[in-house]
């Protein structure tokens, strides 16, 4: 059941002051009624969010507000309803979207109910350009929309953008795909899209990025086609990096060495955890076929520089374009620390998600520099 708020029913009963008496109200002044009332209320929330203390305060207040977005989304949807091809059914529609994206207050039914009802009447509508960006996490009603702009839309941007998002989500999903007939439909459908976006509109800018559907359609069809199934008894991933000095590397280039490849992040801390244990590893490893490289996800190569100046780490690092990396979207890094263990033939020998413990760690890469060591001869 419901809990209604103070502000919520505030907000119900002022409107229904405002329409008392009046049996067919004019709809725009109605809209900027519930406009007012609704940034008057949020205004009252926000000053109190500011003023919370305890995250258990803070937390019900956030949760007010997405209770006023729903009962504000409900009335601005009978406002739509009344005459939904219209601007008017337009600008409640497009009011709640925003409001919605800016209290993260997406999947709530109300608000999925005014998203369907753009999808509907006004996928064609050239201004729905500027509501794409906030329906990416809008859930199936989202996705809906998306769709029904890429392909009714006559606006090119807004239809370039469109297929853009939709290529983006696409290829995040199959990110998360661990079936290899399903990875590589993922992989097809979103290099699709990416494509036609691509094609459609290269010079649209994506959101407040200051990038262009061309750019970063480009750079994502490029990180799919490096995405394979990372999985014990298979090769390796290649990866090209770039270490702490500025120098660009390749996995390969360590080939004839047992590779324990950490990606982690300095604000992780089973991550930081480790790095006593790997300091000794490292030290018990010398002279032998061994390298640890460390790639960080840490979003400033001067964070990681500066951590390692306080917290010495001797081993191999890499830095390239922190979570946005290469080596992360190639090895599919759901989680840190994620670690692989690689033997001197580049064949994924072990892989572990969290600190695996040492022992186990230290067993893994005896053995498989033994066997290096053997192949050497």
């Amino acid at each position: 059941m419901r809990l209604l708020c103070a502000a919520a029913v505030s907000l119900a009963l002022g409107l229904f002051v405002s329409y008392a008496g009046d049996d067919k109200p004019n709809r725009p002044a109605k809209l900027t009624a519930l406009k007012k009332k609704y940034d008057d209320e949020l205004k009252e929330f926000k000053d109190r969010l500011k003023k919370a203390t305890d995250p258990g305060e803070a937390k019900g207040i956030q949760a007010e507000i997405r209770e006023l977005v729903a009962i504000t989304a409900e009335r601005a949807l009978a406002i739509a309803k009344e005459d939904p091809k219209d601007d008017t059914g337009f600008a409640a529609a497009e009011f709640i979207v925003k409001a919605a994206g800016a209290n993260n207050a997406n999947g709530i039914k109300e608000v999925d109910s005014v998203i369907e009802l753009l999808a509907e009447h006004h996928a064609a509508n050239p201004k729905m350009k500027e509501m794409l960006v906030p329906v990416m996490r809008a859930g199936p009603a989202g996705d809906k929309l998306l769709l029904a702009v890429s392909e009714k839309s006559t606006d090119k941007e807004t239809k370039g953008l469109a297929l853009f998002i939709r290529g983006f989500k696409t290829a995040r999903n199959a990110e998360e795909e661990d079936d290899d007939k399903e990875l590589a439909a993922g992989i097809a459908k979103a290099t699709e899209l990416l494509e036609k976006a691509a094609a459609e509109a290269p010079d649209a800018k994506v959101g407040n990025s200051g990038k262009t559907v061309g750019e970063m359609a480009k750079k994502e069809i490029a990180g799919l086609k490096s995405i394979v199934i990372v999985a014990i008894g298979k090769p390796a991933p290649e990866v090209e990096s770039v270490t702490l000095e500025g120098k660009k590397v390749k996995l390969s280039d360590y080939k004839g060495k047992v590779v324990l490849l950490d990606i982690w992040a300095t604000w992780c801390p089973p991550c930081r955890k480790m790095i006593p244990h790997e300091r000794d590893l490292v030290k018990s490893m010398k002279d032998k076929p061994f390298v640890l490289i460390s790639a960080s996800a840490d979003d400033k190569k001067e964070t990681l520089e500066k951590f390692i100046e306080k917290e010495p780490m001797p081993w191999v690092h890499w830095w390239d374009e922190g979570a946005e990396s290469p080596v992360l979207k190639a090895y599919r890094v759901r989680a840190f620390p994620s670690l692989f263990l690689i033997d001197h033939s580049g064949i994924v020998r072990e892989k572990w998600v969290g600190d695996p413990g040492s022992e186990k760690i230290d067993k893994a890469v005896e053995d498989l520099v033994k066997e290096a060591v053997k192949a050497k001869g």
